[in-house]
């Protein structure tokens, strides 16, 4: 069985490294081909150079790719587009790979009746979480995901998480049926891509031994931070909404439990503006809530309205 890990970058030359390192370090299973795609997202600082150190020391395991495209949904597709393998695989250049993050992919797709599989991504803080930090419900923000210890499946009645593309693998099969990336959703890629994994019925489990350690860098642990993303990310589900026949219970085109949500955090967020014993935490969810729901709104009622670039880098 062929493997293929595609790999996006976008000026993270430094951080790419110990992303590479650990994927070189990473044990290739028996009777199985491994290869990492380096997707260089128009970067402007030393990314090929690292990239070309690595394939020098190996080009069996890495290969480089340019996308001059901006977008982390181009830099995929372009990924996507330079793989042959059986099973395609995803993480990011921020992170690093547990050494046995090959074999489990290997295992999992042993079983002929798995579409695909996602795991943790844990933390690799750069300093101390602030205490403004929600305790739940932002993990997505940080690139953050932890669903415990055991296996689960995707789409049950006991488990409703989304499945994110900063540790994933997808057999090549059903990327084919899902079709590419859309470039109509800026930042909303993993979203976009779960929604036609589940138009496609794929089958999928959270598989818990399947780790990566995300680095949280200083920048990303700002309530600025937070704000744009979740503003970014609630207009482009508004967008997504317009597309869905499906939906009924609708106030202004928006789901009627989302207004009872923002009416509950709208009340939260008040008191917690007059209250200093209001958790620090809790006052911020409710804020991200209702920056959530304007954004959700705007975005399915006015879809023109252009998206805000985040720099990720």
């Amino acid at each position: 069985m062929k493997i293929d890990a595609i790999l996006p970058t976008y000026n993270r030359a430094d951080l790419l490294s110990q992303a590479l390192d650990s994927a070189l370090n990473a044990t290739v299973p028996d009777g199985h081909d491994v290869q990492v795609i380096i997707v260089d997202n128009n970067s402007t600082d030393q990314t090929k150079a690292v990239a070309e150190q690595y394939i020098a020391r190996d080009g069996s395991r890495f290969r480089y790719v340019f996308e001059p495209q901006q977008g982390r949904h181009h830099a995929l597709n372009r990924g996507i587009a330079h793989s042959t393998a059986e099973i395609i695989a995803f993480f990011d250049d921020d992170e690093r790979l547990v050494p046995t993050w090959f074999e489990t992919i290997a295992e999992n797709f042993a079983q002929p009746g798995l579409d695909f599989i996602g795991g943790p991504v844990l933390p690799n803080w750069s300093g101390k979480p602030p205490t403004w930090l929600p305790k739940s419900g932002y993990g997505g923000v940080l690139g953050i995901i932890d669903h415990g210890k055991e296996r689960r499946h995707y789409c049950t009645p006991d488990f409703i998480e989304m499945l994110t593309g900063g540790n994933t693998a997808i057999r090549r099969s059903i990327l084919v049926a899902c079709g590419p990336y859309s470039p109509e959703y800026m930042y909303t890629e993993d979203r976009y891509m779960w929604q036609r994994l589940q138009d496609v019925g794929a089958i999928g489990d959270y598989v818990p031994e399947m780790i990566v350690y995300h680095y949280i860098p200083a920048k990303r642990l700002q309530k600025s931070y937070f704000r744009h993303w979740v503003s970014n990310d609630g207009r482009n589900r508004g967008k997504m909404l317009r597309n869905d026949t499906a939906q009924r219970r609708t106030i202004l085109g928006v789901p009627r439990w989302m207004w009872r949500n923002a009416a509950g955090s709208i009340v939260e967020f008040c008191g917690g503006a007059i209250n200093s014993h209001v958790d620090e935490a809790d006052h911020f969810k409710a804020e991200l809530e209702i920056i959530a729901f304007a954004s959700f709104f705007a975005g399915r009622n006015f879809p023109w309205l252009p998206d805000k670039y985040i720099n990720r880098a």
